[in-house]
């Protein structure tokens, strides 16, 4: 079987709720999380694919979490234990980030008893550490922005972050864990589903495993996948929808999972302008995904949406991008600037 890279991206499309729209709940869990570094971002990628998006209630159900790539992503609640188990819960604790592993087991619980008891806010936590006598240079370690005792503790479910931009935690209760091969198989199908065709060397990019991690547990899983040729490379998918006409327009979240599933962006973006979607930092910017390419990128503040694109595009293309950016944020009246 062969598919040209027009079908590529429309199976994405559809597979990944952008062609038609789920529950937000279903969107989370088949697209395996949602990136989650710039807390806006999930909440973009849900407008853009929830049947039920509610500006108010889109956070329930959700947390945040170490996950793939040791990046943070919005996952289920009902989740965590499956994500924590196929990257791997550590057992004890062990000095790290300049914390000795005592410490860390007497302010983990102290933290605990603040959270259960209604302290959930992470200015409000330090507060409570340092009337308990916790050092300026311990607040750091353990607070620190991308690691410290709070991440190890999320790494071990004993705690998540709040979903949105409040900076405030959760308990995690209940956690059910699971065999590390046993997880990554879960995940490993709902990848090819949702992302599928997609190569090897697309999946272990995504996930963060070795392609020889990732075959492994497809054999000792019997997971069964269905490989289709295009442009003499190798793809593997389980649904494959028929294929049919690509809209338009579509907005793209940022870090959005069209993007963050594959290696090789040559479906939907061209090379030329990979500088323009992602920094030298590594951050994905909210693009537009334009007569099937992507060649804008967007920012929303306020009542008003700011779009760049890459290239210089015709009056009817602006006025696409604005009608449909109108319709996503459900306001008329919303100013739309071209740079």
């Amino acid at each position: 079987m062969e598919i040209d890279r027009t079908g590529l991206l429309f199976a994405s499309l559809y597979n990944q709720h952008l062609l038609t729209k789920a529950p937000c709940l279903t969107v989370v869990s088949e697209l395996c999380g949602l990136q989650a570094q710039f807390a806006n971002n999930p909440k973009y990628a849900l407008r853009i694919r929830g049947s039920d998006f509610s500006e108010t209630t889109w956070e329930e159900g959700l947390v945040k979490i170490w996950s793939f790539r040791k990046t943070l992503h919005t996952v289920l609640q009902s989740e965590i234990g499956l994500f924590l188990s196929a990257r791997g819960v550590p057992d004890g604790w062990r000095d790290g980030w300049n914390i000795e592993s005592n410490r860390m087991a007497y302010w983990s619980e102290f933290l605990l008893d603040m959270i259960a008891g209604g302290v959930y806010g992470r200015e409000a936590l330090k507060a409570k550490c340092r009337e308990k006598g916790m050092v300026r240079e311990e607040e750091q370690n353990v607070f620190h922005g991308w690691g410290g005792l709070i991440y190890e503790m999320n790494r071990r479910g004993m705690i998540a972050y709040a979903p949105g931009t409040a900076k405030n935690f959760v308990l995690c209760r209940d956690v059910k864990r699971m065999e590390q091969d046993e997880a990554r198989a879960v995940l490993l199908r709902r990848y090819f589903k949702s992302f599928g065709p997609a190569t090897m060397e697309d999946c272990a990019y995504f996930t963060g495993w070795k392609k020889r991690e990732i075959q492994s547990v497809i054999e000792k899983h019997g997971i069964q996948l269905n490989p289709v040729l295009c442009e003499a490379r190798e793809y593997f998918f389980t649904d494959m929808p028929d294929i049919g006409e690509i809209p338009d327009c579509i907005f793209l979240s940022g870090f959005d999972q069209l993007l963050m599933g594959y290696r090789s962006r040559s479906r939907m973006m061209d090379e030329q302008y990979k500088r323009d979607v992602t920094t030298n930092t590594g951050i994905v910017h909210p693009t537009i995904l334009l007569n099937g390419r992507i060649q804008a990128k967007w920012k929303k503040s306020g009542n008003k949406l700011t779009v760049t694109p890459f290239h210089k595009i015709p009056q009817r293309d602006r006025n696409k991008i604005a009608r449909h950016g109108k319709k996503l944020f459900q306001d008329k009246a919303l100013e739309v600037e071209f740079e």
